[in-house]
């Protein structure tokens, strides 16, 4: 019978993985929060977020890559949660 892995090792091994694999665990995470109850917002935070993850990834400016559009998603998403009392 093997040792349980300790946190640090497991955080080490999602580094290694390719972003897509990574966005698919936090993705996993957040959802699995958010039924769980732990991680709530407001019905207008949750209209916001998701308006403003809409915009950022709807490619309006061809310039954006992949990565800069889930970048600029998240910086939304941390900005409304930033101005939570």
């Amino acid at each position: 019978m093997g040792t349980a892995a300790r946190r640090d090792d497991l955080l080490e091994q999602i580094r290694t993985l390719p972003l897509e694999d990574r966005d698919y665990i936090e993705s996993a995470l957040m959802r699995e929060a958010y039924e769980q109850g732990r991680r709530t917002e407001s019905p207008e935070e949750l209209d916001e977020i998701k308006q403003r993850a809409v915009d950022a990834l709807s490619g309006r400016n061809a310039s954006y890559s992949r990565e800069e559009s889930i970048a600029r998603a998240r910086d939304a998403v941390e900005a409304i949660r930033s101005q939570k009392p």
